[in-house]
């Protein structure tokens, strides 16, 4: 009688081949440059509810690259990284060195845009209070504008 091929459960601790390690390095950078290019069209196109998405996505991807590089700094073969996988090592690094730079383009331009909001929002106050000036309260509590009407003007 032939037993059935059990599976055996792979542990996440197990030590997977460094080469891997940068090879999930790689693709994981390529797919933080695709989101933070969206993430760019989607400031620019003020489109809130995709930034939010973009925003965790990113943020996700973002907790798997410093595992992985947790995962390698204290990989048995690190030291092959400056010998051995030095080409590899360079691709990432000038990935990483490119995210960056388009990290910190978004986020001037959010800052340019909370900055745009503010002054908006501060004339929007200004109108606000300038036209309040002119309100009253009913006898119920209510407010009701009074307009120019209130100045008792005389042409």
């Amino acid at each position: 009688m032939l037993k059935k091929f059990e599976k055996k459960p792979v542990s996440n601790n197990q030590i997977r081949p460094l080469i891997e390690y940068l090879k999930d390095q790689n693709l994981l950078l390529d797919e933080v440059g695709k989101i933070l290019y969206k993430e760019h069209n989607a400031l620019k196109g003020r489109d809130t509810e995709l930034i939010t998405a973009l925003a965790s996505k990113k943020a996700e991807i973002m907790g798997k690259i410093a595992g992985n590089d947790q995962k390698i700094r204290l990989h048995p073969d690190k030291k092959r990284l400056e010998a051995d996988y030095l080409p590899q090592v360079e691709v990432i690094k000038i990935k990483l060195i490119e995210c960056k730079r388009r990290n910190e383009v978004n986020g001037k331009l959010i800052r340019y845009f909370m900055g745009a909001n503010k002054r908006l929002t501060d004339v929007l106050m200004k109108i606000r209070d300038r036209n309040t000036k002119n309100m009253t309260y009913n006898d119920k509590g209510s407010t009701q504008a009074q307009g120019l009407h209130i100045l008792n003007l005389q042409a």
